[in-house]
């Protein structure tokens, strides 16, 4: 009877924990973290503004940002009977962005940077034990991204220089892990590290500057455009945008269960 009850007793036992960290063909992750730029699209405002009384953004070698956040979603789908290879696609967004005081008669001009890369992606991923409650992966994807944002001078004179819209074509690589919580509900902690224009660099060079003179009216506007610019050329060599994200998420699991 003891026995019975036992070997019934771990039978259920068995079931429940398959049940809790069984893998489901389809997981939605949701994601948000820091965004940190490396190579040329971290960049830092010179320390004074020179004669010309303001920065030529054309001569810049780098997008002048230090940090910012993201936000994203992916989908991923089972192709294999064990669970371990996925196929991904989702979206993420970037907003980077740095600052920079400088002293000026009357007062004080304040740059505000800022650069935002909205992706799509498409990829695969592999898990190395997708029936465990923590499953380590490791992914790649196609990248498209889309540039555009501002730089905005604003003292006693307002200059707003308009990114251009602009998309680039990259690849980002991916590591992390999923945490299962119950078989419905988990958590996902990971880092990317995105190249984000391998293909499709372009250089337009054009006029984005002129001096603001002490002199102005105050409360005087200049708007200007400026491309990314990141294709070499006479002033700059080629420009290299890559990025690294830290993340952490939510994982939802639903869908039929891989037997």
């Amino acid at each position: 009877m003891k026995l019975k009850l036992f070997i019934s007793t771990l039978l259920m036992y068995s079931i429940f924990n398959y049940a809790s960290y069984a893998q489901t063909k389809w997981n939605l992750t949701i994601t948000g973290g820091y965004t940190l730029p490396v190579a040329d699209l971290k960049g830092s405002f010179p320390d004074t503004l020179g004669t010309s009384n303001l920065i030529n953004f054309e001569k810049s070698g780098t997008l002048l940002t230090s940090g910012g956040f993201n936000i994203g979603a992916i989908a991923k789908y089972c192709v294999d009977t064990t669970g371990k290879a996925r196929i991904t696609g989702g979206f993420n967004y970037n907003s980077l962005s740095a600052s920079h005081d400088y002293s000026r008669n009357p007062g004080t001009l304040t740059y505000k940077n800022k650069v935002n890369i909205f992706t799509i992606s498409l990829g695969a991923e592999y898990g190395l034990f997708p029936r465990k409650k923590i499953n380590p992966f490791i992914g790649l994807d196609l990248a498209m991204n889309f540039y555009s944002g501002k730089i905005e001078a604003s003292g006693d004179t307002t200059l707003i220089i308009q990114r251009k819209s602009e998309s680039r074509f990259g690849v980002i690589a991916n590591a992390g892990a999923d945490i299962k919580l119950n078989k419905n509900l988990g958590m996902v902690v990971g880092v990317k590290y995105a190249l984000t224009n391998l293909i499709g660099k372009k250089t337009e060079l054009t006029e984005v500057t002129s001096p603001l003179t002490d002199d102005e009216e105050p409360g005087s506007f200049t708007s200007r455009e400026l491309g990314l610019n990141d294709e070499e050329n006479s002033i700059n060599p080629s420009k290299t945008l890559n990025y690294i994200q830290f993340y952490a998420g939510i994982s939802f699991y639903f869908g039929d269960l891989i037997k």
